[in-house]
């Protein structure tokens, strides 16, 4: 199984979005692509959209930012991917209340053929019959991480990658 990560699952992991629960499911999955036991693609879509959420909502500074790409970057395990159907992408945009990200992700010929699964919280996804799975449904070999602590952040007060990847 392929698995497409969507912004907010890098999100919820480097600037601790959400609920505890929801934080340490996205460590695990993080965890498990950092220690190859899952395989996953993403694109710079996602990559675009973490920039912008991390500069303009959280304050984070452009070195960190830069940081936290590169070690998305080095996971050996998740692949950069930009296939994209623009056609496609417009017809799901102007046919669903979705946001036109996410049909250029859905438009994606491996996500559009159900050949590979979303991983993302955002259930616009499920309007176009994609499959979409949130992390707690991601099975991996070994389930076994530690939580790490859980704090909300506030703009300057994010999970600093250099202190896990």
């Amino acid at each position: 199984m392929v698995y497409f990560l969507d912004t907010n699952i890098f999100l919820r992991f480097f600037a601790k979005e959400g609920e505890v629960k929801v934080y340490n499911d996205c460590l695990k999955l993080i965890e498990n692509l950092k220690n190859a036991r899952l395989k996953a693609v993403t694109s710079n879509l996602v990559l675009a959209e973490i920039v912008w959420v991390l500069g303009s909502t959280y304050k984070v500074s452009k070195f960190d930012i830069s940081a936290i790409l590169k070690a998305i970057e080095s996971m050996s395990s998740l692949k950069i991917i930009d296939e994209f159907q623009t056609s496609l992408a417009n017809g799901l945009f102007e046919n669903y209340s979705i946001k036109y990200i996410d049909a250029l992700i859905a438009s994606n010929p491996g996500i559009y053929s159900k050949e590979w699964t979303v991983v993302s919280y955002d259930k616009d996804f499920d309007k176009l019959g994609v499959i979409r799975k949130e992390p707690s449904e991601v099975s991996t070999p070994n389930e076994n991480v530690t939580p790490l602590p859980f704090r909300n952040v506030t703009p300057g007060n994010y999970y600093r990658v250099n202190t896990y990847l």
